[in-house]
């Protein structure tokens, strides 16, 4: 039946365009699919050249992450993003909780308080490259104390040179690829994992790890789009119109439905990995637009309330 419609279509371009037409259309259509199995073969080849550089040159730090398999298998946890809803809910409940803390959290009274987090994880490059003042290195040293800190591979050579973080509290990890179809299957610190684009997403992959379930999302307001005015984090009267060259200032509107889209590509990653492990992810944001996982309102997941 198929080959049958494929005739008739072929039949068709003949009548519109001569036999000429049905051989330009057969070249693009080869050239189409050449194209789109090239970009497939090319993203595996990054991919698998991404592993191996990952593994030859921080294998034996990778391995150093055998200590948190399943270290909290069957406990709930808490990974806590930087949005500004942070500020209306009340963290000082997860002191006994696992935690895992992102960025610039150092800043919120209950880490300078050392009750929060369990662990820190920092992702984006700004912090490696030389842009983060090293003061703001030592802030989070006080601040954190003896936490564990997760930090991506290619952040190695950044910390050896210049000792902003302790040694003997770094894990690294490395991320390879994005969106692979092999990635439905919980992620080994001890290998490559999925990439992500924030620095939420690897504390989720951690999380998941470590055998933590349920996972709560908190601060993840992901609402820029619709809120360009307002404040972007819990600890600063920083807008978005206010950011800094190099953050958000120049981005067209399209980048960032186009980053967006990647960002939302990757949750549902992360979602079907969950799903396939038998891990639950739960956002308890107050607010936000992100609505790839089930909600739970913060209070009731405090108070022992059931996922409605």
């Amino acid at each position: 039946m198929a080959e049958n419609k494929r005739l008739g279509q072929s039949l068709g371009v003949v009548r519109e365009d001569g036999l000429i037409g049905l051989y330009h259309r057969a070249q693009f259509a080869f050239l189409w699919r050449l194209i789109s199995r090239s970009k497939k073969w090319m993203g595996r080849v990054t991919f698998v050249t991404c592993r191996h550089r990952a593994l030859r040159d921080c294998g034996d730090l990778l391995a150093r992450n055998e200590t948190f398999r399943d270290r909290h298998r069957g406990q709930r946890c808490f990974v806590i993003g930087n949005g500004p809803s942070l500020n209306e809910q009340d963290l000082s409940r997860l002191g006994d909780e696992v935690t895992f803390a992102t960025n610039a959290f150092h800043l919120h009274p209950l880490a300078k308080q050392k009750r929060l987090p369990t662990y820190y994880l920092l992702s984006d490059p700004l912090y490696f490259d030389g842009s983060t003042a090293l003061e703001e290195f030592s802030q989070m040293k006080e601040a954190i104390g003896s936490t564990p800190i997760f930090l991506p591979h290619y952040a190695k050579d950044f910390i050896n040179s210049t000792n902003a973080l302790p040694a003997d509290q770094i894990y690294y990890v490395a991320s390879c690829g994005g969106l692979e179809d092999t990635w439905r299957a919980r992620p080994d610190l001890t290998k490559t994992i999925p990439g992500a684009q924030t620095v939420v997403q690897l504390a989720i992959l951690a999380a998941m790890y470590m055998g933590c379930s349920p996972i709560y999302l908190l601060g993840l307001d992901h609402d820029w789009l619709s809120h360009g005015g307002q404040h972007l984090n819990f600890y600063s009267e920083e807008t978005v119109d206010e950011q800094p060259e190099g953050n958000l200032t120049g981005w067209t509107y399209r980048k960032m439905m186009e980053a967006m889209l990647t960002m939302w590509d990757i949750y549902e990653m992360l979602l079907r990995i969950a799903n396939a492990e038998g891990i639950e992810i739960i956002n308890a944001t107050h607010g936000g637009f992100l609505d790839v996982f089930k909600r739970q309102s913060y209070e009731s997941v405090i108070n022992g309330g059931k996922l409605k």
